[in-house]
């Protein structure tokens, strides 16, 4: 189940495209590449959803110019507590915000997006509650020449003209992939610590003109995804 927080004054074309991405992502030919994922437990192999269904999207006042993971929780927790969305154990939740805000993630060490990170994704437990899965992107577009890195350039413009949803929808279906078969981190594609995103990152295929895959009626271009004994594909 898909959820979208905009966080910020995000324009209504860019929010009307990524909901449309992300209510069609789960039908398409790409998402297939997600469901060959499965997990061990106490000897029951369980496979990872072969349906994302799109569930609501709402808008979050901006309130911090820099946020962190623990700001990105504690707005979860807020909506939680107001009843504006509900704790889902199968729930994904994407924060997306306004490229003139930035976003830092804490690994090992203090990461920052555009420079360090398009997009990223973490899980946090709720007391007496279900683990909550979530997602952080940005609008690049938003960013100037610093926001380059994490756009889609491409010379005939981007699939559907708007160049801050077309490339936070390819970050994404990255982030996506990654946190239903891998919200833990609890395996990685190699010794790099690549998950199944990160091993085809920002590899497209072979494509014409400025998408690779069709979502409903709407184009898109999103990155392959590595899958056991396959490689890199856009599809199975």
């Amino acid at each position: 189940n898909a959820y979208n927080i905009y966080y910020g004054d995000i324009n209504n074309s860019t929010k009307t495209l990524v909901n449309y991405f992300a209510a069609n992502l789960g039908s398409s030919s790409w998402y297939s590449t997600v469901t060959p994922y499965y997990q061990i437990d106490n000897g029951v192999k369980t496979f990872a959803s072969k349906s994302l269904v799109f569930k609501k999207s709402i808008d979050v006042a901006a309130t911090k110019t820099v946020i962190s993971s623990t700001d990105v929780m504690n707005t979860l927790l807020a909506l939680f507590n107001a009843g504006k969305l509900s704790p889902d154990s199968n729930g994904v939740y994407t924060l997306f915000f306004r490229g003139d805000i930035t976003a830092t993630w804490t690994t090992n060490t203090l990461l920052y997006w555009l420079g360090d990170f398009c997009g990223y994704h973490g899980a946090f437990r709720i007391t007496n509650g279900p683990i909550i899965k979530f997602m952080v992107i940005g609008d690049p577009s938003y960013a100037g020449v610093k926001g380059e890195g994490c756009e889609e350039i491409i010379i005939s413009g981007t699939a559907n003209g708007n160049l801050g949803a077309d490339s936070m929808v390819t970050v994404y279906a990255h982030e996506i992939a990654e946190t239903i078969t891998n919200y833990a981190n609890a395996w990685y594609f190699n010794s790099n610590q690549f998950e199944n995103a990160d091993a085809c990152s920002w590899d497209f295929g072979d494509y014409t003109g400025n998408s690779n895959v069709v979502l409903g009626n709407k184009k898109f271009l999103v990155q392959r995804m590595w899958v056991p004994t396959k490689g890199c594909v856009i599809s199975l």
